[in-house]
């Protein structure tokens, strides 16, 4: 089922759906003036905050709307692939997928864009689609749906059927996290978006919304995690205050917040699985630390006696000013793991910062895990595990800079006109 105005029935229901239409209408014009208009009320948050954003575009739409790429106006914003036609993924096959993503290139290459990024229409994908993905050698997909319990009394039967038909996962078992699939990075998005808070929620008050955004950003921020807000920018002006009270409020928080195009975190993340270490034991319980990281990381130390300057941090972590230091340690300040150890886990490991070791000697590190198997749905449980273990620790930051938390601001663009609308109802 591939039909735009079916998967629409399907998500929505017919109600919303014809409701919906008269939206369109209103958001897009004959020409591309008021998606301009739009994308001007999105970035002007943006500026003032000097912070970017990651726009997921239809390719189709941007191949009949090429100027949208060479505008100045727009420049520092990523743009990402949302797919050759604004088609539901998940309905195709493999080979057909593969067939939409390289046409998708191409148009973005014609065009001299750079793009490293894919996100589903509909958020609708399967394991064809990352297969797809990852042959066409795209470095992030930002599809995979997390909601956030914010919303309380407030949710709506819409809403429900909206998140099923998204797939979307909890964030209370999965992480709002990066995470790896093979060779492709896997960045989520997190629920509620403007248009599950304005056309699932019905709620047109800005302080509502900035109340619900606002609970999203301290949740990432207690764990320690990523809050990709979803704004669509059809609807920037509409959700102009709320995105200004999130910006204002993480430009405030210390330790920071690192607000991040999605393409620079998939870098960061990258980067921090490269990391190489030296723990040296120089007799007794002294450790002589060498640490190759990425120039941002910060090396943090939890419980143990440095030698060697520091800064507070967070929690009960400091920030050693130094990435080659001595401490004291009554054990190996690190996670040890056993030989049998699956690859996920340790790539997840390096991934999220810490410093790792494969070893037999379980008596020899200050945290030490025996597992033979690790999932995705095991993350959340092991961060808990070790967050709450308060043994002598040195790992890096997961954020640049030592930030607490990371904030990207994406939102899809799947039309500039209402041409490129009726163009998706014939697109197969």
């Amino acid at each position: 089922m591939t039909n735009p105005l079916l998967i629409a029935a399907k998500g929505k229901g017919i109600m919303p759906m014809l409701a919906r239409g008269r939206v369109i209408a209103n958001h897009y014009g004959l020409t591309a003036g008021k998606m301009y208009n739009a994308l001007a009320a999105l970035m002007e948050p943006l500026n003032k905050y000097e912070c970017s954003a990651t726009i997921p575009i239809t390719a189709s739409a941007l191949a009949s709307n090429p100027m949208a790429a060479k505008k100045k106006s727009l420049k520092g914003l990523e743009f990402a692939i949302h797919g050759l036609h604004h088609v539901d993924y998940s309905q195709l096959s493999e080979e057909q997928q593969l067939a939409h993503f390289q046409e998708a290139q191409l148009v973005f290459q014609e065009l001299g864009i750079s793009v490293t990024g894919f996100r589903c229409p509909y958020l609708r994908w399967n394991q064809d689609t990352l297969s797809a993905l990852k042959k066409t050698g795209f470095i992030y997909d930002s599809s995979q749906a997390l909601v956030l319990d914010v919303v309380g009394g407030l949710a709506t039967d819409a809403y429900h059927k909206v998140l099923d038909f998204y797939g979307a996962q909890s964030a209370d078992v999965y992480p709002a996290l990066p995470s790896w699939s093979d060779n492709l990075i896997r960045i989520p998005y997190c629920l509620p978006d403007d248009e599950a808070l304005i056309d699932r929620l019905h709620i047109t008050d800005s302080n509502v919304m900035t109340y619900i955004w606002l609970a999203m950003l301290e949740y990432a921020y207690q764990y320690g995690e990523l809050f990709t807000l979803g704004l669509h920018p059809e609807r920037a002006a509409v959700c102009q205050p709320a995105l200004q009270a999130v910006l204002a409020k993480a430009s405030s928080l210390s330790p920071g917040v690192w607000i991040a195009r999605l393409d620079e975190i998939a870098a960061w993340f990258q980067s921090l699985e490269q990391t190489e270490f030296k723990i040296l034991n120089e007799g007794g319980q002294l450790f002589y630390a060498q640490i190759s990281a990425p120039d941002r990381a910060r090396v943090l130390a939890r419980s143990p006696e440095i030698i060697s300057g520091t800064e507070p941090w967070d929690m009960d972590y400091q920030i050693v000013c130094s990435n080659n230091f001595f401490l004291r340690s009554e054990k190996r300040p690190l996670i040890g793991l056993s030989p049998d150890s699956p690859i996920p886990l340790q790539r997840f490991l390096r991934s999220q910062g810490y410093l790792t070791e494969v070893s037999a000697n379980s008596e020899a590190y200050s945290i030490f895990l025996d597992r033979n198997t690790f999932r995705h749905e095991d993350e959340r449980s092991l961060l808990k595990e070790l967050e709450g273990n308060h043994s002598s620790l040195v790992r890096l930051s997961r954020w640049p800079d030592g930030a607490r938390c990371g904030l990207a601001i994406t939102g899809d663009l799947d039309a500039f006109t209402i041409w490129d609308y009726v163009k998706r109802i014939v697109a197969r």
